[in-house]
């Protein structure tokens, strides 16, 4: 099943289209548009559409009170897409992306598949020191020689956040530099795109002796990290915490999202390749899918650390709501308690949005046991 609503009259810019099976390529946009939308996610609607903005002071009262109650630093931005409704809980403010990070180098990635640049059947030879921590290539591949397509890499790097395929593709785009150069051209003056995951996991770790990468074997990488001792690892994340580097703030995250959704990012086909993708996310059922009813639509990109716990996705609202279509939802928790209660902070919050916007409280769920 395809993650997109195809029946929906998009608006892009100064440029209207129709999203259909056969979508028109949105034409376009001058960068004074994009350059406009930095300062704010603006949809341009018909004066109807206008009038029916709904108020979300309740629901900016909810969010509040529930990110008033955390230990920690919580950042919320959510845009209802079809009118354009906004809400934030310090949404201006800068926080740790981690792994939704990852959102942004797909789009990059993509792009440049759109541009003739990149072909998804292209392949990318992985060697000994691309093998980054965590998931699939790591479990499966840990010394390297293996060899997998864009398209592979798309997938395991959205759907299971698989850290090797990012840095792969991060590689293979150009690097940082290209991928922020690629943001700040779209009107994105807030999300910073500055490290590999391996480094970024190194840094945080409190490591300050790495080779250069051409040596991280992931025998290696774990041994720098088992060697540093508890008082440099607590140094390592508080500087983590405070980095501006890789950094995010929810607004623009939204904005990002809501874009996205819109085909104003991306082509048609590269747009519906990234969505169905960020549809099958098996990370962060937790987060904001963890109150919703389970047949609910989420495309979603989540980020995870030791001392931070994320949550960015397109929520797409049942047709009898109260205030159908979809919700393009931020979610960034720092420095909480623990993982599980910044998870259930962050499931709070979506179920809060979809309860506003439905008009219907959600049915409990039965407990899901922890499997570890």
């Amino acid at each position: 099943m395809r993650y997109r609503d195809r029946s929906v009259i998009a608006t892009s810019g100064f440029r209207y289209y129709r999203i259909t099976g056969t979508a028109i390529a949105p034409r376009p946009i001058c960068l004074r548009t994009y350059l406009s939308l930095a300062a704010g996610f603006v949809l341009l609607l018909t004066s109807q559409a206008a009038a029916q903005k709904p108020d979300l002071s309740a629901l900016e009262t909810t969010l509040e009170r529930i990110a008033g109650r955390a230990r920690g630093k919580v950042g919320v931005a959510l845009i209802h897409l079809e009118s354009g409704a906004t809400v934030d809980v310090r949404g201006h403010e800068p926080f740790p992306m981690a792994s939704v990070v990852k959102l942004p180098i797909a789009i990059e990635v993509l792009k440049q598949v759109a541009e003739g640049r990149l072909t998804l059947d292209r392949v990318v030879w992985l060697a000994s020191s691309d093998i980054r921590p965590c998931c699939t290539l790591e479990r499966r591949h840990p010394k390297g020689g293996v060899s997998r397509t864009v398209s592979e890499l798309l997938a395991l790097a959205m759907v299971e956040s698989d850290n090797t395929a990012a840095d792969a593709l991060l590689k293979l785009a150009g690097g940082a530099d290209v991928v922020e150069r690629r943001l700040r051209s779209m009107g994105f003056q807030t999300i910073n795109v500055d490290r590999s995951e391996g480094q970024l996991l190194l840094d945080m770790a409190g490591v300050t002796n790495a080779p250069p990468a051409e040596q991280w074997t992931i025998e290696l990488q774990r041994r720098l990290v088992a060697d540093v001792d508890r008082a440099s690892l607590s140094v390592g994340r508080a500087r983590y915490l405070t980095d501006p580097r890789d950094t995010a703030t929810p607004n623009e995250t939204a904005q990002l999202l809501g874009r996205l959704q819109l085909a104003d990012l991306l082509p048609q086909a590269e747009t519906d390749l990234l969505l169905d993708l960020m549809a099958q996310t098996t990370t962060g059922a937790r987060r904001i899918k963890g109150r919703l009813p389970p047949e609910t639509m989420v495309a979603h990109k989540t980020g995870t650390t030791a001392v931070v716990i994320n949550d960015a996705g397109i929520i797409t609202l049942p047709a009898d709501s109260k205030l159908a279509g979809r919700l393009a939802l931020a979610v960034f928790v720092a420095d909480g308690s623990s993982i599980a209660a910044m998870e259930r902070l962050v499931a709070q919050i979506g179920a809060a949005a979809f309860e506003f916007f439905t008009g219907k409280a959600i049915p409990v769920r039965p407990r899901v046991a922890r499997h570890r």
